[in-house]
Formats: structure tokens, C-alpha cells, sequence
């Protein structure tokens, strides 16, 4: 292992001594020297042995002994040099003494524990305590509560490293901290900024390069530079860029790129309607147990007000349904899920590789044409709104697009699902999942949802046709429709988790047994 030079030695003294500017700078530097990263890891062992010797009664006394043995003894007959090969053998033997106790004995440091879990992989269960240290998030989202009441929701890729409960060093990813009074104070450091909280909720990001930015969501932060020695004060709806070089620019405030919120526990016997499509008797029959007590059947329909039924096709499970794209969809007397109460809506589709972009509007739909009061799954249509072809959930002038082009003539299961709640927002309340798999969006709209299902005009649960048309005589029939197969549409007035939609996707029900 070669030798370290005087700079390095001097990061990792400043290091121990708190200096956040040498913990990035050793960062940038241990990445980049792996004989680095081997001295440090052995400082740190050592670091730690010292700490925990301040506090070992008996290492105290067998040291203190040593040394009044060296002093009682003649420099006459023992060289200095001696003496001290002597105190340092008798502290390594110290040392190997409280390594073994600290094996045996020492409980990790815990910081919090995980509280809920969305999209993530199997490892991480909610209840999992956090310790101090590394934590790495590679998939989905993560909501961690500290034992000092902060609340901290990751969005992965995301790496962190605990000094404790009170400060954080994020290396990658994003976060919002939700930050209660009694914690005012709580840090976050990143590798080009350091983030001191004074009673707020605040989301953090951090690129490939430690490059960063802010944004304030609520309240108050102070800001600053690794080197700098004055912070700036932040409010809500301020935000700024930091670059790796220490540079910082002023940016729009950008909420909605932050998830703020994951679902809680579904209800355990969920209410819900679903429509197999695999016995067609002029209609296709609901089945399950209803919402409201009762289920409703879809019924065909065309322009021309006559009964031409969507060509029956093999599906995910038996038979599915096909709509042309242009005459064709189903209706039914079901008036949707209203105001902002959770939903979760899921079914398979298959949609063609000549998929115009216009044939895109409608899979499922219900409530008012009017701006933020419909609800209504898409394969997105608008390249304003984002890539054509990717699922779309959208409420009349706001949406959310995703990031996975289903135009591949393949059955695919997808689930949207809405937490509900007085704040629900389409940016932080919606999770999108295609075969199982959170999906990324593209981009995600910041509205209120509440879906308007009182208005005179609003609109029943209507499938393969957009809601926004005024009556059948209307001369505007083009890019109302949609074009390709769906099968197994379920609807729940609960917001199901991915454990529930990835059993929804294989065995086409769920459990309802109490967990």
C-alpha cells in the first residue's frame, strides 16, 4: 500500500474534525484511488477504537499502568526508543482487545426505521430498521422515519450516509425531508452543497456529477457551498442550483419533480368492479363485489346509436375486447370514483404497432370535460404532454405521462393508482405501474385532483371513448376514440400496493384475507 501524501493526510484529519468540505473532497478522491479508500477505511477502524477507548475502564487502567511502569524504570538502562516500542506494543494489544469487544458487543446506531415502501425490492420490508451509516435505495420509493420525528421520502437511484439522525450526506438520488419542530436543525449535505433546515419541508437532488439543487417546498432553509462561509436563507418556492466547481444559480421552483407522499396501508376487503369481457349476451356482465353495493354492466355502443358490440379477441386471461378506433365503445351507468378518494384502476392492453397518435384517447374514462374534473387512462396522444405511445393519466388540462412505449402489439398489465387524501395532487398522490413495474413519468403535471362526478354533464365510466364530446350528433368524431384490445378491467376504491397489482397481473385476483 503506497504511502499517502501530506494533502490526503490532511482531508482525512479534517475529515474527523467535521469539515464537510474535505468529506466531498475525499469522496471525489476516494473514487478515484483505491489505495485512498484503503487508508481511509483503516483510519476510520482506528478512529473508532480510540472513541470507544475513552470508555473501557479496564483498557484505561492496563495503559496507566504501562506507563508508570516506563517511568518508574532508569533511562539508564532503557533507551527512550524502547520505552515507547513498549507502550505501543502494550496498546496494540489494547487495541486487539477492544476489536474483539467490539465485535461481540457493540450494537449498531439506529437512526429510524423504514415506514412505507413502493415499487422496491424485496430486501426492504416497512418496520426495517435504518442504522447509522450507508443506505442504499435501487428501485421505487422509500418514506424513512428518524428518531427525531424527521420524516424522509427517497426516490431511487439514492445513496446516503447517516452520521445520525440529525444529519445526512447524500451522494445520489433525491429526497424530501419533512421536518418537525423539534428537529429544526437537521442537515443535509451533498457533494456540492451543505442544506441546514429551519422548520420546513425541502427536496434535495443530487446528479451523477454531485452536481445539486434545493427546492424549498414549505417554510425555511439556509444554504450554502461546502467552502463558503455564509449561508443564504431560502422560503418556500426558492430554489437553487449548485454545480460540482461551487457555482450557484438561482432556478425556478420545481415541486413537482418531488414525490411527497406514498399510500398507506388499502383497505384489507377492498371494494371493487370488474369486467372479464369473456361471455357477451348483448352485454358484458360486471363481476365482483361492487362498489356501493352495486356492479354494472358495459354495454356496447356506436355513433349511430346502434348495438355493434367491439370485436371479442383472445386476452390476457380468455377473451378480451377490441375497439376499431373510430365507432366503437363501451358504456356503463357506473359514475367513477369522486373528489379526491383513492382509487386504483387496473387492466391489460395491447395496443398496435400502426397505432396513430390520435387513436390514442379514451381507454378508460369518467367524470367532467372540463379542467382538473375527469379522470381519464390514455395511451398518450400530445407530444406537448410528453413521448406518444406511453401510458397517460390525465384530469382535463393536467396529466402525467410515462416513460414506456407500449406500441409493440404485446399484451401489457397496467395499474394507476391514486392515494386519496384532502392534498391529493396528480404530481405526488399518483403511481403508475406497467407489468408489475413502478413506472417512471416523463413529466407530471402539479393539480389538485377532484374529480367532479355531481356536474349535470359529468360523465359514467365509459371504455374506448374520451369523455370530452357534448352528444352523439356532434360533428367533432375524429381522436375521441381508441384503438386496440383491453381485457380484465378492475376498478377498487382503494389504493392498491405492488405486492397487490403484481398478484392482480398473475392470477388475476387478490387476496382479501386480513394480513
Amino acid at each position: 500500500m503506497a504511502a499517502m501524501n501530506s494533502h490526503d493526510s490532511e482531508l482525512i484529519e479534517r475529515y474527523f474534525q467535521g469539515d464537510a468540505d474535505a468529506r466531498r473532497q475525499l469522496l471525489a478522491r476516494v473514487r478515484e484511488d483505491p489505495d485512498l479508500k484503503s487508508h481511509l477505511r483503516h483510519q476510520i477502524r482506528v478512529h473508532r477504537l480510540l472513541k470507544h477507548s475513552v470508555h473501557a475502564k479496564t483498557g484505561e487502567n492496563f495503559v496507566a499502568g504501562v506507563v508508570q511502569e516506563i517511568q518508574r524504570r532508569k533511562p539508564s538502562k532503557r533507551s527512550w526508543r524502547w520505552q515507547m516500542s513498549v507502550l505501543a506494543a502494550s496498546c496494540c494489544v489494547i487495541f486487539a482487545i477492544f476489536a474483539v469487544t467490539l465485535n461481540w458487543h457493540q450494537e449498531p446506531s439506529a437512526v429510524g426505521s423504514i415506514s412505507k415502501l413502493a415499487g422496491t425490492e424485496p430486501h426492504l420490508m416497512p418496520g426495517q430498521s435504518i442504522d447509522a451509516g450507508s443506505f442504499y435505495l435501487s428501485t421505487g420509493y422509500a418514506e424513512l422515519s428518524l428518531t427525531n420525528g424527521v420524516v424522509l421520502l427517497l426516490e431511487s437511484p439514492a445513496r446516503l450516509e447517516f452520521e445520525g439522525a440529525n444529519r445526512v450526506l447524500l451522494t445520489e438520488g433525491a429526497l424530501v425531508a419533512k421536518v418537525p419542530p423539534e428537529a429544526i436543525g437537521f442537515a443535509v449535505d451533498t457533494p456540492s452543497s451543505n442544506i441546514v433546515d429551519l422548520g420546513t419541508e425541502f427536496g434535495v437532488a443530487v446528479d451523477g456529477t454531485g452536481a445539486s439543487q434545493v427546492h424549498v417546498l414549505e417554510g425555511e432553509v439556509k444554504v450554502k457551498t461546502p467552502n463558503a462561509t455564509e449561508y443564504e436563507n431560502l422560503y418556500q418556492n426558492d430554489a437553487r442550483a449548485f454545480d460540482i466547481d461551487r457555482q450557484v444559480e438561482v432556478i425556478e421552483s420545481l415541486p413537482n419533480r418531488f414525490m411527497r407522499t406514498l399510500p398507506g396501508r388499502r383497505y384489507q376487503d377492498p371494494h371493487y368492479l370488474h369486467w372479464n369481457f369473456d361471455d357477451f349476451n348483448g352485454r358484458f356482465g360486471c363481476e365482483g363485489p361492487g362498489i356501493n353495493g352495486q356492479c354494472f354492466p358495459a354495454k356496447p355502443r356506436t355513433l349511430s346509436g346502434s348495438d355493434g358490440a367491439p370485436d371479442v379477441v383472445s386476452g390476457a386471461f380468455d377473451d378480451a375486447v377490441y375497439f376499431d378506433g373510430t365507432n366503437q365503445w363501451l358504456s356503463t351507468a357506473f359514475p367513477g370514483i369522486g373528489g379526491s378518494k383513492p382509487r386504483t384502476v387496473a387492466f391489460w392492453v395491447k395496443v398496435p404497432q400502426d397505432f396513430e397518435p390520435h387513436q390514442g384517447f379514451g381507454i378508460l374514462s369518467w367524470g367532467l370535460a372540463d379542467k382538473l374534473s375527469a379522470w381519464q387512462i390514455s395511451i398518450n396522444p400530445l407530444e406537448v404532454s410528453g413521448p406518444l405511445g406511453r401510458i397517460r393519466i390525465g384530469t382535463n388540462e393536467a396529466e402525467i405521462v410515462g416513460t414506456t412505449d407500449l406500441r409493440d402489439n404485446r399484451w401489457h398489465h397496467v395499474a394507476i393508482v391514486l392515494f386519496g387524501g384532502d392534498k391529493a395532487d396528480l404530481s405526488t398522490h399518483v403511481l403508475m405501474y406497467i407489468d408489475g413495474k413502478l413506472e417512471r413519468s416523463f413529466d407530471k403535471s402539479i393539480a389538485r385532483v377532484f374529480t367532479d362526478l355531481d356536474h349535470p354533464k359529468s360523465k359514467p365510466l365509459m371504455m374506448g371513448r374520451n369523455i370530452a364530446f357534448s352528444d352523439l350528433s356532434n360533428t367533432e368524431k375524429v381522436n375521441r376514440f381508441f384503438r386496440g384490445a383491453v381485457d380484465e378491467v378492475f376498478i377498487f376504491d382503494t389504493a392498491l400496493t405492488q405486492k397487490d397489482i403484481v398478484k392482480l397481473m398473475r392470477t388475476n385476483s387478490i387476496s382479501h384475507k386480513k394480513r
